[in-house]
């Protein structure tokens, strides 16, 4: 896995735990919201209870203490003999009966509208007591003195009682609307307790599921980055062993060149100084016997540069600089039909004229590898190469008959197959490998036209 898809991962996985967070903050924030609405809300409405009852209450204690003094000023008007206490008491009744309709008024704002039937009684009582105490008004001293008495016991008493028989039928009422008030409110707090329990167990179910996926990731993570960091241990290895392989063949290739500088460029170059030191002693001789000497001396130094050459070509193919990589790469196809008896039929498209020195270089040794690696493994009767040069990029198409692989149970690819695969990631290009027992193998490369190797 690149650095690109694990920083995406990385990116997926905490957007994943932030949503959660965030919807876990925010069910635990939803509860603690509507506990608080809800108990304003009732606590509104405990004060709105009780204050209204407590005005309730005023009005009540109103009402009784204003029909009281309303008794007290009829008393004191029959009590008094002078002849001007009507109009003085009078007076006072009505500052009396101008308290007792605003308490009225009062009244009618608390009571509900579903029971004025009560109220409507109160004050037909109280418009018939005032319209039976006005007369006493107008009384004389004389009637004063010989009816007070009985009016007192007769009419005054019976209709106060009367009046306050109502206002505490009234009080009463009161009392029961407030108790069903507080029977919501307690109704209302039970709901609370509930829809407050209710959000609250959903809230914590919630963050359990969120826990347990968060747990669950962060398994999943530590699951993956120990697979990583043993793949990575893994590749490590790999690398390791190809590098010491690598060394190996690197040391091999040091050999062989030595050996062959050695055993055969320097066998011909003794046996050249051997043969010019025996044309050295035919200078007088017969000209016949000179003449094959230094036919053998010009052959042997043919030899050798042939061989020189065919080591600085294994170094580094000259042909690439002076006929450019199509010609490069059928030489070298007919070089290698001719060496293992494979034939490799080479199919060209386009001039390559946009490649560097590097980029033909590394396709000419990509080729190189894939058919030694055909030689070495593949048992093929036939090798077909297909290179393109189109505007955008390079395709290089290497297929075989050969034996094949399966390349899931190969447990390590090869260091030719490790080699090609390098050489296309330093061009920027991509490889597929396409393999099978007994259906050969296919190698499919692309290289931008415009790439650089790194």
């Amino acid at each position: 896995m690149d650095g690109q898809a694990v920083r995406q991962r990385s990116y997926r996985t905490w957007a994943v735990f932030t949503l959660a967070l965030s919807l876990l903050l925010g069910l635990m924030l939803v509860p603690a919201l509507t506990a608080l609405r809800r108990s304003e809300q009732i606590y509104r409405e405990i004060r709105a209870s009780q204050q209204q009852f407590q005005n309730s209450q005023q009005v009540f204690e109103g009402l009784s203490s204003n029909v009281f003094t309303i008794s007290i000023t009829i008393r004191d008007v029959l009590l008094d003999n002078s002849p001007e206490a009507g109009q003085m008491y009078l007076a006072r009744l009505s500052s009396n009966w101008d308290q007792l309709q605003d308490n009225l008024a009062r009244l009618r704002q608390v009571i509900p509208l579903g029971e004025t039937a009560v109220l409507l009684k109160l004050e037909r009582e109280l418009e018939a007591y005032r319209a039976s105490i006005l007369p006493i008004f107008s009384w004389t001293p004389q009637q004063r003195g010989e009816r007070g008495a009985y009016f007192l016991r007769e009419e005054q008493r019976p209709r106060r009682q009367s009046i306050l028989a109502v206002a505490e039928e009234l009080a009463d009422l009161n009392a029961s609307l407030y108790e069903q008030q507080q029977r919501r409110t307690a109704e209302s707090e039970v709901r609370f307790r509930e829809d407050l329990l209710r959000s609250v167990l959903f809230a914590l179910l919630a963050g359990v599921v969120v826990s347990a996926a968060g747990i669950l990731r962060i398994r999943w993570l530590e699951r993956r980055a120990h697979q990583q960091h043993q793949q990575a241990e893994q590749t490590g290895e790999e690398m390791r062993n190809l590098s010491v392989r690598l060394r190996h063949a690197q040391e091999e290739e040091r050999r062989t060149i030595s050996r062959e500088l050695h055993d055969e460029v320097g066998q011909k170059l003794t046996a050249m100084r051997m043969e010019l030191g025996a044309l050295e002693r035919l200078r007088t001789a017969d000209h016949g016997e000179f003449s094959v000497t230094l036919t053998q001396v010009k052959e042997l130094a043919e030899q050798s540069l042939r061989m020189i050459r065919d080591i600085a070509t294994g170094l580094r193919p000259s042909v690439l600089d002076d006929l450019g990589l199509g010609p490069a790469l059928q030489k070298q196809a007919r070089e290698f039909s001719k060496r293992t008896g494979t034939p490799v039929f080479v199919t060209i498209e386009g001039g390559f004229t946009g490649l560097g020195d590097r980029q033909r270089t590394y396709v000419y040794r990509i080729v190189q590898e894939a058919l030694t690696n055909c030689a070495k493994h593949a048992r093929a009767r036939q090798i077909s190469l297909h290179l393109l040069d189109s505007n955008q990029q390079i395709e290089l198409i290497i297929a075989d008959d050969g034996i094949g692989f399966d390349r899931a149970k190969a447990a390590h690819a090869g260091l030719g197959l490790v080699g090609i695969e390098e050489r296309v990631r330093e061009l920027g290009g991509a490889i597929g490998v396409q393999s099978a027992p007994d259906h050969g193998t296919t190698i499919r490369i692309t290289i931008p036209q415009n790439g650089k190797a790194v």
